[in-house]
């Protein structure tokens, strides 16, 4: 034990599990654990049973090689069950089957959670409207954060030029491929229609479009209002209480806990109240990969799927009910919030989860398509239209890839 409310919570996570499962957990932890999960899978060894790393840098690729096995296909996991992130789920269920477990377990999906960092000082003194305050009153939008960026933007020596190391901007950090005012605004840039059975690019769209637009009209090049293309910089300025709004993940709350400046929390906004719910964006998380080879330690000459979904199980439910709670109020809540409002305001974001079906299966192409949109602030329906045959092919190979997968598992199944 260590003295660390979390450390260990998780040790006596898995050392309860360990014990009512009658198992050992061992836990290797090497650079590249992907690819160790390809290896193993590949040359049929078994190594790992279980292989947890980014979902957009090996999740696709797996699973187009036929070495991921469906969760759905585990007759000892019920992934209708709470600890199961269902917003994942519903978002990356691809005819029927799940290969990417998030649930949980390390809560990654949690630190990975796009928001915004906001400097209370900069806040009062240009008398500015209270980000949370327009959250609860359904007004935090798009054109309201613009209009909160215009009034703190100051380029501090008048030289013409705005530097992220001398000048006061509205908004600094990561873009996050543009995606977190897309999700809070009820849409999505691709989408799984399952009564079809395919993919659905939603670029082209007339809402989609009109919503883009409002988002490139804060990040399209030039703007003086926002400095994105350092990151490092961006932080030192946020600190130094240059910047207004700080786009992070929430996990990034540790650089920040020596701030002199008072600073709150709030999800991105949207573009109005009308349409959709708003969730709020996860980048890129760590998931659980399912190998097609796993171990057979009981000797029965069968891969112990079955025990691995008692475990998968077992942790999840011991976390959901223990260990998530300690991670909020200690992790997060406890050290990362500086007043209940934005302890309040992240509650509610990890309620409402959004996940990108482009970073679970590769497709990149259309995310750096959308993104050269917004830069430009321009073409998004001629983008579509070009983008479309690509799209199309990439989507119809994924598609085959699920198929294939579903066939080998039918006699474990069976």
């Amino acid at each position: 034990m260590t003295g660390d409310k979390l450390s260990d919570a998780i040790y006596d996570r898995n050392r309860f599990v360990e014990r009512q499962l009658n198992m050992t957990l061992n836990v290797i932890k090497e650079d590249g654990a992907g690819n160790k999960l390809m290896q193993s899978a590949m040359s049929g060894s078994g190594d790992y049973d279980l292989g947890f790393d980014l979902i957009q840098s090996y999740g696709g690729g797996l699973l187009q090689k036929g070495l991921l096995r469906s969760y759905n296909t585990i007759r000892t996991i019920d992934l209708t069950e709470p600890w199961w992130d269902q917003a994942a789920l519903e978002t990356t269920t691809v005819k029927g089957q799940s290969f990417f477990g998030l649930l949980d377990f390390s809560f990654d999906m949690l630190e990975s959670l796009t928001v915004l960092f906001y400097n209370g000082e900069l806040i009062t003194e240009y008398q500015l409207d209270d980000p949370y305050e327009l959250f609860l009153e359904d007004e935090w939008t798009i054109d309201r954060m613009i209009g909160m960026m215009e009034v703190a933007s100051l380029d501090v020596n008048n030289d013409g030029k705005y530097n992220i190391k001398t000048d006061n901007f509205g908004l600094a950090g990561r873009e996050y491929w543009f995606q977190p005012m897309i999700f809070t605004s009820g849409l999505e840039l691709v989408s799984w229609n399952d009564q079809d059975g395919e993919f659905v690019m939603h670029l082209g769209e007339e809402r989609f479009i009109t919503v883009a637009e409002a988002i490139g009209s804060i990040y399209v090049k030039g703007n003086p209002l926002v400095d994105y293309s350092d990151y490092d910089a961006g932080r030192i300025a946020f600190k130094e209480g240059r910047v207004l709004f700080y786009s992070r993940l929430l996990g990034d709350y540790n650089n920040l806990r020596t701030n002199e400046d008072d600073y709150g929390v709030i999800g991105f906004p949207r573009y109005d109240y009308t349409v959709g719910e708003a969730r709020y964006f996860v980048q890129n998380p760590d998931a659980l990969f399912l190998p097609v080879v796993v171990s057979d330690d009981n000797g029965d000459g069968k891969g112990d799927y079955d025990e691995i979904g008692y475990f998968l199980q077992a942790v999840g439910s011991y976390s959901r009910d223990v260990t998530k709670e300690v991670y909020v109020e200690n992790a997060v809540i406890g050290k990362g919030m500086r007043d209940q409002n934005s302890a309040e305001a992240v509650r509610y974001m990890m309620a409402h989860l959004g996940y990108d079906l482009n970073q679970y299966y590769g497709l990149t192409s259309i995310l750096q398509g959308y993104g050269d949109s917004v830069m430009a602030n321009a073409n998004y329906a001629s983008k579509a239209k070009a983008l479309e045959k690509q799209f199309n092919k990439l989507t119809g190979k994924i598609v085959e890839a699920i198929e294939k997968a579903v066939e080998k598992q039918a006699e474990y199944m069976g």
